[in-house]
């Protein structure tokens, strides 16, 4: 398997339940309200995952495809609040959707060799290790979101892991 098929499967795994529910599937069913629920005061919301997952994977995205940057340079506490000024819950599931269908579509666009390339100017990382770190984090934070789910009571075991 070269990085790309390898690339293309763990963004196979957001999408549908292999090892561990996958990051569409801890969204379904969600309400507004749920997504805004923190068991305490540190710790962030579903919401708030879900914007930082956004932020991060937009902004690699834009760096791999030669885009401008769509959002502004952040720290990145900065990244859980709302990027775009609007707390709509449908929105801001449909823009994950959209940016991590978009981050598959340039995979599977792209030569091989492509990941073998630097993804950084002052340091060398290639940009397949930098997208498989991408798909790490973002599996470390669709846990996060399962375990505010279970939680807060909202998760069905019907979709997935008890």
């Amino acid at each position: 398997m070269n990085a790309k098929e390898l690339l293309l499967n763990q963004f196979e795994a957001f999408h549908n339940n292999h090892w561990f529910v996958s990051l569409e599937n801890s969204l379904v069913g969600l309400t507004d309200e749920q997504a805004a629920w923190k068991e305490t005061q540190e710790s962030n919301s579903i919401r708030e995952i879900v914007n930082h997952l956004i932020y991060w994977n937009q902004r690699y995205l834009d760096r791999f495809t030669g885009e401008s940057p769509s959002t502004a340079k952040a720290e990145n506490n900065q990244t859980f609040e709302d990027m775009n000024g609007e707390w709509d819950w449908k929105k801001t599931v449909d823009r994950l959707k959209e940016v991590m269908a978009q981050w598959r579509t340039a995979i599977e666009e792209s030569e091989e060799e492509r990941f073998d390339e630097g993804a950084y100017e002052d340091r060398h990382e290639e940009w397949g290790s930098v997208i498989a770190n991408l798909t790490i984090h973002t599996a470390y934070h669709t846990g996060q979101i399962l375990y505010a789910r279970k939680k807060q009571g909202s998760w069905n075991v019907e979709n997935g892991v008890h």
